[in-house]
């Protein structure tokens, strides 16, 4: 096997071979936004093949400028999938030599590898028996190579004669069908994406959507499969198809494999992360695979048979308010009471399902403006202004969307405006301020939220037009959570609670990590009856995409707050400010080792949510992936930070 120290990314930067005038190997790259990538892979290919094809799906960056700076033909076709995109460039791209190499954007070829490559190319086309070549490929993750794992050696078809191999068509992990005998080669090539961790993991959260899709897709047409494709990847295929879709605890046979029987231990704490992205990969797989064959991650037009019951919540004294869409961290804070007025006669609980336009006219019309929050929110906008037909003076406070959302609105009859979004406090405290709305209390409202019968008649007993019953300037409310057809009330932590209803003339709001926290000038009363909130209804693919910029932004706050010692942080522990309370609680739970593993524990045992089910198990790993995304970001930017390199939010770049 080749010596993989002399193989390094540094070893690729600058070719020492002398330019060829023909190779007969011309280069196909495909990219989109790979400007950080782009050079390193041309500079690996472009003093010795004959042309080198860049085929851009559109990018919005510098890829086609860095490209045709160094010597590459581009080629502009606009993205049609991974396979047949590919399979567009072989057949419009115009290739006339003997072989071609089909290079990522994100790899290097190797001078070992090149030398290889020219050697088998120099031969006439018809002495050589093979029609493709398999390449290994030296995988890098945050900066160093993954040699276990399972990941290495890796091999793709890459190097094959003229027209003689096509992608099959798949969505995603394609591989070549080559028509005639194979081999592999002996030297590799680099895989280094450069384009940080947040990138890295939306790149397999998009994957793993492709590859749900592709299993059901096979599940039902019984379709036939590549057959004739690398022995070690046609069993990856076999067991991805037959085996794992099977397997309960999905991704913790992955873990397991990779990190102990293929000794990703070796790789060190670099090979504990890679193990774990791997197992989280599976586990959105099989999530996501299971939302397509029928449990729906949310279904708003129906509510569960749960919602309605009127169980009642706990009351505030018992769980502590939190910032929008933000889990629990590991070490939870002692709530502070409620006021004690606004829990003296709590209101009965009642109709706990979602209104919708039937409802219009039998609901109370509290004296209330709501203001709903909306980007890119088509598929959720009508049900959620459903929900509110009733109120006399509804807003859309729009971030800018292309879709439908701002049409639909409007076609619903209410008012819509558009603010360019910054943050989440800077986007309420805009609305507060620039729009004029008929009543002097608030409601904002998410548009993946619904107001419930309940809710709506609680608002209209609570207020009058100029004040709150009981003095108070602002309402906490509790929200119920919906996931997988079920209002996952242990798991989800129920009830949470935020402020949402507010005096605009007595209320603001300041940036608190990716959410917001109010900052009103008197007491904040407490609503007993909850509104509902369907985060799941764009589907697993976005939440785990928001949480995943979520998690940039809480690693990047941990950082960049003033640091503290220890035990100040233990005594604001037992502060009697809720809100510096909150700060240390977070602040502390970064001390925590294997944070993510005990937030699961927490959530499945402590607030028992194995009670709900394979749903409150499934949003427990999805909360402790999350909390595992803070934890490696923000060791990664400490790391970053401590090295005195450049900062970034993502992770490693070249």
């Amino acid at each position: 096997m080749h010596d993989e120290a002399a193989s390094t990314a540094e070893a690729v930067e600058a070719p020492s071979a002398p330019a060829r005038s023909r190779s007969n190997i011309e280069v196909l790259i495909p990219t989109f936004n790979e400007e950080l990538n782009i050079e390193h892979a041309l500079r690996s290919v472009v003093e010795w093949a004959d042309r080198v094809v860049v085929v851009d799906s559109e990018s919005s960056d510098r890829t086609r400028e860095i490209a045709e700076e160094m010597g590459a033909e581009v080629i502009v076709q606009p993205w049609l999938g991974y396979a047949r995109q590919k399979n567009w460039a072989l057949a419009n791209g115009g290739f006339e030599a003997d072989w071609t190499f089909i290079l990522d954007a994100d790899e290097q070829i190797t001078e070992e590898l090149r030398d290889e490559l020219l050697a088998i190319a120099a031969k006439p086309s018809s002495e050589v028996e093979q029609a493709g070549f398999y390449i290994n490929r030296l995988t890098f993750f945050m900066g160093k190579p993954i040699r276990y794992c399972g990941f290495f050696p890796s091999y793709n078809l890459r190097f094959f004669k003229r027209g003689s191999a096509e992608y099959e068509e798949r969505e995603v992990h394609e591989h070549m069908v080559v028509n005639g005998p194979t081999a592999r080669l002996r030297y590799m090539m680099l895989h280094n994406d450069r384009r940080g961790l947040e990138h890295f993991i939306a790149k397999h959260n998009r994957y793993s959507t492709l590859e749900a899709r592709e299993l059901v897709k096979e599940g039902r047409s019984k379709a036939k499969r590549a057959t004739n494709l690398e022995r070690g990847i046609a069993l990856r295929r076999w067991l991805k198809h037959s085996v794992q879709p099977r397997l309960p605890l999905p991704g913790f046979w992955r873990f397991a494999y990779t990190y102990i029987v293929r000794l990703g231990f070796l790789d060190g704490i670099n090979g504990l992360r890679f193990s774990l992205f791997l197992a989280t990969y599976d586990f959105f797989i099989a999530i996501k695979l299971a939302e397509l064959k029928g449990a729906r991650a949310d279904r708003p037009a129906e509510a569960p048979p749960d919602l309605v019951k009127g169980i009642k919540p706990k009351r505030p004294s018992e769980q502590p308010s939190r910032v929008a869409d933000e889990p629990a961290p590991a070490l939870q804070e002692s709530p502070k009471t409620g006021p004690t007025d606004a829990l003296a006669n709590p209101q009965r609980t009642g109709d706990w399902r979602p209104l919708t336009l039937a409802d219009k006219d039998t609901t109370p019309k509290a004296p209330i403006s709501i203001v709903v929050l909306t980007y890119q929110e088509e598929i959720n906008i009508r049900a959620c202004l459903e929900s509110i037909a009733w109120c006399d003076d509804v807003h859309v406070l729009d971030s800018g969307s292309s879709d439908r959302t701002a049409e639909i609105a409007r076609k619903m009859g209410a008012q819509v405006h558009v603010n360019p979004f910054k943050s989440f406090g800077q986007q309420r405290n805009w609305a507060i301020d620039n729009i004029s709305c008929k009543h002097r209390w608030h409601f904002h409202l998410d548009a993946d939220e619904r107001f419930t019968p309940a809710l709506a008649e609680e608002l209209n007993k609570r207020l009058t037009e100029t004040e709150a019953s009981d003095g108070s300037h602002a309402f906490r409310c509790p929200s119920m959570m919906v996931f997988m057809d079920q209002w996952l009330r242990h798991a989800a932590e129920y009830p949470v609670y935020q402020v949402r209803l507010f005096d605009s003339e007595n209320c603001r709001f300041e940036d608190f990590g990716h959410g917001q926290r109010e900052v009103c000038e008197g007491p904040i009363g407490t609503l007993e009856n909850p509104y509902l909130h369907y985060n799941f209804s764009k589907g697993i693919e976005e939440w785990f995409d928001k949480h995943n910029r979520y998690s940039t932004l809480e690693a990047t706050q941990a950082r960049q707050q003033p640091s503290a010692g220890l035990m100040t942080q233990i005594r604001g522990v037992f502060s009697g400010d809720s809100t510096d309370k909150r700060r240390a609680l977070k602040s502390l739970s970064y001390r925590v080792p294997m944070r993510s593993s005990l937030v699961l524990m927490y959530t499945m045992l402590f607030r028992r949510g194995f009670l709900d089910g394979k749903a409150g198990l499934n949003y427990a790993r999805m909360r402790a992936i999350y909390e595992g995304m803070i934890s490696v970001k923000l060791s990664v930017q400490k790391h970053r930070v401590s090295m005195g390199r450049e900062e970034s939010d993502e992770g490693h770049r070249a």
